[in-house]
């Protein structure tokens, strides 16, 4: 699944983790505010999660005196979930900040799909819009410009003969994975011989842990315990995971909450509240609690303000012992990065396998591992960035080598059947093929920033929806930051991986080298699609 995906599921375990407060009024749409902040930015927890921010630089330092906004959000591609929030976020922008400026990469110019609102009515409109949203071929965006009456400006931002070479370098790769799939295959059930017998079983574990993790069969918060446990089982230290350590305390606080008492706690506060305060002060607490059911104000703003009030009025939560253990919770999981927290775990589990990689021979076993973890991520494309730079200073032609000999003498030592390996060169001379997308997708960044710049100028638009796939989105974040542009990055909501045969199966189909036939093939219905959009 990748950084995004452990990010997601990172995301699900607070629902007040990773939002980001607004404030809005329905009569003045903030849209035409010059002085629109970052903290105006929401996006519900149900529909995706706030990764991470940056203010925009001051307006003295910008080229106009306009401090504009960009929501970065990094879409998984032809995946239905993610897309229908995609789409859910979107609207949501429209109609709480009139977003109508959103940016894309795979095209360039005016890429809308407006004109097909005149084919016919709302409901039929949804209806085949549906359908071609599940099978990957329209995106989030695009459905939502096709069922809305918004007037969205959809611009792609693409350079056309860097997008092209992305793409050829995409097909010289996919001929790859027929040849070489099979060939990693063999290195994994050989290497999965050898585990039993040379790694400790708890270190057999967490690469099974880890790989769940990854995959995104196992929970962030169980994998997390896990690791904490396995952590304290081998004494090893925890002190350099402080979000991790956060984390697991506000887990613990969670266990400890009872709503119903939260609830009953919160209405005698509030009747209390409401003997002191002025009718002003109590109104704006109301607006702001049916902000919270209405999903246009977080939890955690509420909580704070009603926390101000208690403080002003000096009363006391001590009587009120649950929902004070409410407003912790709410605060310190408000305090989690999720970012940061994929980082730890990643750093933990890395150190646990040190740790508990205790003979030479598991210890090679471990880095094969892993190594071929970044190679089966390698040939399907799906390394994120830290990855690629991680196996740029691999020496392929030695790796392989390595692999060859090590698991050949193991296999022979064990006297388990033996294996070739005879075809495992092929990775040495597919590599700089594999190399040639990632450097591709590398050289598109600088350009979807510009381009997406010099839209931004020219429509003068406070605020804009830039949207790309995650590899993109370190770099691209950097290059808006460096430009001074306010930055909210957003991960659409999703609980299952993309499935990769939809995917490339779209791409192909999109880019001229593969049927639609191959599409519906590949969302599990091999009769062509026929509907068509009725006018009525």
């Amino acid at each position: 699944m990748g950084r995004v995906g452990q990010l997601v599921r990172l995301g699900v375990v607070f629902f007040c983790a990773a939002e980001v407060a607004l404030s809005q009024t329905e009569s003045t749409p903030l849209r035409h505010l010059r002085d629109l902040k970052i903290s105006d930015i929401f996006v519900p927890a149900e529909l995706g999660y706030v990764i991470e921010t940056h203010s925009p630089a001051p307006a003295s330092s910008l080229a106009s005196s306009s401090h504009p906004i960009i929501v970065h959000i990094q879409e998984a591609h032809s995946n239905y979930e993610a897309q229908k929030h995609l789409a859910d976020i979107l609207d949501r922008l429209v109609r709480d900040f009139g977003l109508t400026l959103i940016l894309v990469e795979g095209g360039q110019g005016d890429v809308g799909l407006e004109y097909l609102r005149g084919y016919g009515p709302p409901d039929n409109r949804k209806e085949v819009a549906e359908k071609y949203l599940k099978s990957g071929i329209l995106s989030g965006e695009e459905y939502l410009d096709i069922v809305s009456d918004y007037p969205l400006t959809l611009w792609g931002v693409e350079q056309d003969d860097l997008y092209q070479q992305n793409v050829q370098a995409f097909l010289r790769a996919e001929s790859l994975r027929t040849t070489l799939g099979p060939v990693l295959a063999r290195v994994r059930a050989a290497a999965e011989l050898l585990k039993p017998r040379l790694t400790d079983p708890a270190l057999s574990e967490l690469g099974d842990k880890a790989r769940a993790f990854e995959q995104g069969t196992l929970d962030a918060s169980d994998y997390a315990e896990f690791l904490d446990g396995l952590a304290r089982r081998e004494r090893v230290s925890e002190l350099a995971y402080p979000q991790l350590t956060r984390f697991l305390a506000v887990r613990a606080l969670e266990g400890q909450i009872q709503q119903a008492h939260v609830q009953q706690q919160q209405t005698a506060l509030m009747q209390r509240l409401s003997e002191r305060l002025s009718k002003e002060q109590l109104d704006a607490l109301i607006a702001d609690a049916k902000g919270v059911r209405g999903k246009t104000v977080t939890q955690r703003a509420f909580y704070a303000h009603l926390n101000e009030l208690v403080t002003s009025t000096k009363l006391s939560l001590d009587a009120y012992p649950q929902l004070a253990l409410y407003l912790r919770y709410i605060e310190e999981g408000a305090q989690i990065k999720p970012a940061t927290l994929a980082e730890e775990l990643d750093q933990l589990a890395a150190s646990l396998r040190a740790h508990l990689a205790s003979t030479p021979e598991s210890k090679t076993l471990q880095e094969l591992l892993g190594q071929l973890d970044l190679a089966e991520k390698l040939l399907d494309l799906r390394l994120s960035p830290d990855e690629h730079q991680r196996f740029q200073s691999v020496n392929v032609g030695e790796m392989v080598s390595h692999w060859k000999s090590f698991l050949t003498e193991q296999l022979h030592q064990a006297n388990l059947p033996s294996q070739s390996f005879d075809r495992l060169e092929a990775l040495t001379t597919a590599w700089p093929t594999l190399q040639r997308f990632y450097e591709a997708a590398a050289k598109r960044d600088a350009v979807l920033v510009e381009r997406a710049m010099a839209k931004l100028a020219e429509t003068h638009e406070p605020l804009a929806v830039l949207i790309t796939g995650g590899f993109h989105s370190p770099k691209i974040t950097q290059l808006l930051k460096d430009r001074g542009v306010g930055v909210v990055v957003v991960a659409p909501k999703v609980s299952h991986e993309t499935d990769e045969r939809l995917y490339r199966a779209v791409l192909k189909y999109k880019s001229g080298h593969g049927s639609f036939e191959d599409v519906q093939a590949a969302v599990h219905d091999t009769q062509p699609e026929t509907t068509q959009f009725v006018s009525q």
